[in-house]
């Protein structure tokens, strides 16, 4: 009960936007965590800050409900993000605002060298000493690779700044990040509903209660589904 409680509390400490991005990659087999902490320090960032979600996903994973090969999102494999070959790392930016210019700028902030030395060492796919050249790699790409490990930026926003070249990092639109979570609780909506409120989010218990009540409010064992 008392790591429950701690859950609850945590996902709330979120905004509507990390909480959706949260949840999207839970259902795309990522264990996240959310509001990663990075504390001032001579040796790593000038002031304190914080990364939106910060995630880890190992390459075989699976569920029998929602969590096999055709569940996940095929965004993610379009934008080259493969999740079937590697570990893999996602620093993620998340914005709710429409001023595109103001959502470069910030992003551009969070996706400095010294916030992206941070998430870098607290992933720990790599010894320390190998830092500093993953770090410069990823100030000017998207991602860094080798046969088993994979990091990727992505910002998911509700207005998606143009994109420029070379890429600096993956983009998702928050509606994508949210139709995806709805068609799932759909394909799913009979185990989803039945365990709705073992989920720790005030907003993934709505959603699952409202993709799977028809227009009469009827719920899914009602139905017959």
């Amino acid at each position: 009960m008392a790591n429950c409680q701690v859950n609850t509390i945590t996902l709330q400490s979120m905004n509507y936007g990390e909480t959706l991005v949260y949840w999207y990659l839970r259902l795309n087999g990522f264990f996240p965590l959310n509001n990663f902490v990075l504390h001032q320090h001579e040796e790593t960032i000038d002031d304190s800050a914080d990364c939106d979600v910060l995630a880890v996903r190992h390459p075989h994973a699976y569920e029998i409900i929602g969590g096999q090969k055709a569940d996940w999102d095929p965004n993610l494999s379009e934008q080259g993000i493969n999740l079937c070959d590697r570990i893999t790392g996602i620093i993620v930016e998340v914005k709710t605002g429409q001023d595109a210019t103001k959502i470069l700028k910030n992003t551009i902030n969070s996706f400095s060298s010294d916030r992206i030395r941070y998430a870098v060492q607290r992933l720990g796919f790599w010894p320390q000493e190998d830092t500093p050249v993953i770090e410069d790699t990823l100030n000017t790409r998207v991602s860094y690779q080798d046969d088993t490990f994979q990091i990727f930026k992505l910002l998911v926003s509700d207005r998606l700044p143009r994109s420029k070249e070379p890429e600096r990092w993956k983009q998702l639109s928050l509606s994508n990040v949210e139709n995806f979570i709805v068609e799932r609780l759909k394909k799913h909506c009979d185990k989803k509903y039945a365990d709705r409120l073992r989920f720790p989010s005030d907003l993934m218990q709505y959603m699952i209660w409202k993709t799977t009540t028809d227009q009469n409010g009827r719920t899914p064992n009602s139905l017959g589904v």
